[in-house]
């Protein structure tokens, strides 16, 4: 009967999910490389791996804008969001104006890809997408690419604003844990996680959170990772109860990797989305901020 009835308890959650989420899709955030191949006339490619990487070959027409220009230090936390400001002056340079459809790429498995994206979308540039699979997903298909630098027009006069209500501020993430409401979304590594990977002056984890590794959102196929299915997505989420009815904060060491959980999830339709682009390296170097630390309590 036990049996039975959590069956019965996890399709009703599947049907909640699928109805709930039936009106987005991953599209809306991630392309594949054959739309990208059918649509790069009319689009901006931009490769933010590093330079020599993009030397040694980069899809044809993309720019190289590297991630230091799009993360910067403040009140010594690194990697947060730039400002309107900044990212205005960063798009005019490379002429992205408002009507510009951006692509952006890294490799397969690297998400500052997806952070580029959020940060586009977090100042109202709908039109950004992250290309799926990456540069090796191309590369495996041996579509068009190059080695020499493409030039771009500056002086595009863009002036972003603040638009989709997807970031959240330390001060903010504090203030909603303990609430049943909101589900606090850890996609670090498990040993981040657990604590026996220290990568800040404190190791562990934020109280009360759901985790679970972005890498598990990925699949591999003929050697590239690329994004699971929906159905696929809907399950692992609902498995780890980061469901379409709670408010979400995801957060990883830098907000990169959260990043691309995010995307994911705004793709899959959740209405209530936010990355903690502070993070950990914030969260954990602020000594009046609340840890659990498994490391600890084993050796103790």
């Amino acid at each position: 009967m036990k049996a039975l009835t959590s069956k019965i308890f996890k399709l009703s959650i599947f049907l909640l999910l699928v109805t709930t989420t039936a009106h987005a899709g991953l599209k809306e955030y991630f392309v594949d490389t054959e739309w990208l191949s059918k649509n790069i006339e009319s689009v901006k490619v931009v490769d933010v791996r590093v330079s020599p990487l993009y030397y040694l070959g980069h899809i044809d027409g993309a720019l190289n804008i590297d991630k230091s220009e799009f993360l910067v230090t403040r009140k010594g936390v690194k990697s947060l969001i730039p400002s309107a400001e900044e990212l205005s002056a960063l798009l005019d340079k490379y002429g992205i104006t408002p009507d510009t459809t951006v692509v952006a790429y890294a490799e397969d498995d690297n998400p500052y890809s997806s952070r580029f994206v959020w940060t586009l979308r977090y100042h109202g540039h709908e039109k950004a997408y992250v290309l799926d699979g990456g540069f090796d997903k191309w590369a495996n298909e041996k579509r068009g690419s190059a080695i020499l630098k493409t030039s771009h027009k500056s002086s595009s006069g863009y002036k972003v604003t603040n638009g989709e209500n997807i970031r959240a501020e330390a001060g903010y993430l504090l203030s909603r844990l303990g609430n049943p409401s909101t589900v606090v979304w850890d996609t670090r590594r498990d040993t981040e996680y657990l604590g026996t990977e220290v990568r800040a002056e404190r190791g562990g984890h934020i109280p009360g959170v759901q985790h679970l590794n972005w890498t598990e959102l990925q699949k591999e196929v003929d050697g590239v990772k690329v994004l699971k299915s929906e159905e696929e997505l809907l399950s692992l989420l609902a498995s780890k109860g980061i469901t379409p009815d709670k408010e979400i904060v995801a957060h990883c060491q830098t907000g990169i990797r959260s990043s691309y959980a995010t995307l994911v999830l705004l793709g899959l339709g959740y209405p209530d989305v936010r990355n903690y682009d502070g993070s950990w390296i914030e969260w954990a170097n602020d000594g009046s901020y609340p840890i659990e630390n498994p490391a600890l309590t084993l050796s103790n």
